[in-house]
């Protein structure tokens, strides 16, 4: 606890409290808080006598740094051996002095910059979670993960997708999971959250994202790349994932979807009574301080549905991604609106703000066709009425060509002028 203290003085310092305040924050004395600040917690190991070696080291700093930061625990001897190799003359004893030193700096520094006050963050990601089905109906499936920073506390659903739709359905049920919003919450480099802006060089926030976010009223923040302590959190919660709730599914791949996220909400209740070890109290005893703090949720969920323009076929059928979709025969030659959502695969299609038809969403390149009973009676209904339309003039256009026989026949007048004794001797 006392390490913890040590840090949560530092972030107050950083935000721009008082000695006076973070001393009645923590409970402790203005010289404790002193204390912290200056590091003396835990006493200098450094040898007094040992000279500090930075002109012999000083060439080698930042191949030391560049090692470091791809691996925080390299052990010194290992590191010794690579820099005698590009010429360093010093003792191992002022390496590790320095590694010592470093490794504290690089501690420090993530700690002031991702150990959060309540409310204030949680981290994301996703999970690679194996296949579901078998045979030729073997899909991916993934597992989305949401940690508050504060409290510990996780939410995790499985989806065999991983696009922006998705994305958005489970952040929605993780926020009415938590019963809130923290104010921002972090990503890694996905698309769906960040574009890479290659005209200014640099990292921009996805403009569906931007809406997603100032609807929810939170701010999505990008973790600095080659830098996984920046959402450790999140990583913490996968690996714990992977080695405490996979393990107890041994049959995983031929259970459900569905039945899955069942069975890891049931575990994530049991893990929120577990005590951590570094704070002393459960995830569920810190989410009491979250809570307090999130941000409530608006009346209705954003409408994250992807839209696309359908035209309507004379047969009453639109086109989506090479699968057929029926829609009233009344929408015949109409533009409409489609609304994509591959969370809950569904096709909802618009005219206007009023739903005309719901259809199951089918696999892109499936060829499947989907015909709502009511539209196919409605067709077939204008089909008989068309083709009764059809006979009926058919049978007009004959009894009129009928008439005109008989009328050639019968008046004196068209007789004698085709068959009359003048027409025969003219011909004659």
């Amino acid at each position: 606890m006392e390490g913890y203290k040590m840090y949560q003085a530092k972030i107050l310092t950083q935000q721009g409290m008082s000695s006076t305040a973070i001393a009645e924050a923590l409970q402790v004395t203005r010289k404790t808080v002193y204390n912290y600040l200056c590091d003396r917690v835990f006493g200098n190991k450094k040898h007094r006598g040992r000279p500090s070696g930075n002109s012999k080291l000083a060439l080698f700093h930042a191949h030391i740094n560049e090692c470091l930061e791809q691996d925080f625990t390299l052990n010194a001897e290992v590191l010794f051996d690579d820099i005698r190799k590009k010429g360093y003359q010093g003792r191992i004893s002022i390496l590790r002095d320095y590694l010592l030193s470093r490794r504290t700096e690089m501690t420090n520094y993530a700690v002031l910059r991702f150990e959060t006050m309540p409310g204030q963050q949680a981290q994301v990601d996703w999970a690679d979670a194996g296949w579901c089905g078998e045979g030729k109906g073997r899909r991916k499936r993934y597992a989305f993960v949401m940690k508050l920073g504060f409290s510990r506390r996780s939410y995790v659903e499985f989806t065999e997708s991983m696009e922006q739709s998705v994305l958005f359905a489970c952040m929605e049920h993780a926020f009415d999971y938590f019963g809130g919003v923290t104010r921002e919450i972090l990503f890694d480099n996905m698309k769906t959250a960040f574009l890479f802006d290659s005209t200014n060089q640099c990292w921009m926030a996805h403009p569906k994202m931007l809406e997603f976010a100032h609807y929810y009223g939170f701010v999505p923040k990008r973790c600095r790349v080659r830098r996984p302590k920046t959402k450790g959190k999140v990583e913490r919660e996968i690996r714990y994932l992977r080695y405490s709730f996979f393990p107890r599914i041994p049959t995983m791949p031929l259970v459900d979807t569905q039945r899955l996220n069942e069975q890891v909400l049931q575990w994530l209740a049991r893990v929120d009574d577990k005590i951590l070890r570094e704070f002393g109290q459960s995830r569920k005893e810190r989410f009491v301080e979250d809570e307090r703090q999130l941000q409530s949720l608006p009346t209705l969920h954003f409408d994250y549905r992807q839209k696309e323009p359908l035209l309507v076929r004379r047969d009453g059928i639109v086109i989506w991604k090479t699968n057929l979709y029926s829609v009233p025969a009344s929408f015949r030659g109409k533009k409409l609106e489609g609304r994509i959502d591959t969370f809950n695969n569904t096709l909802s299609i618009y005219h206007g703000n009023e739903l005309v038809r719901q259809h199951p969403l089918e696999l892109p390149g499936a060829h499947q066709t989907h015909m709502h009973c009511e539209d196919k009676r409605e067709l077939l209904k204008l089909w008989e009425q068309g083709r009764d339309q059809e006979v009926r003039r058919m049978e007009t256009l004959r009894k009129k060509q009928t008439a005109q026989r008989k009328n050639v026949v019968t008046d004196p007048k068209i007789y004698d002028h085709y068959f009359g004794q003048d027409v025969l001797e003219a011909v004659l």
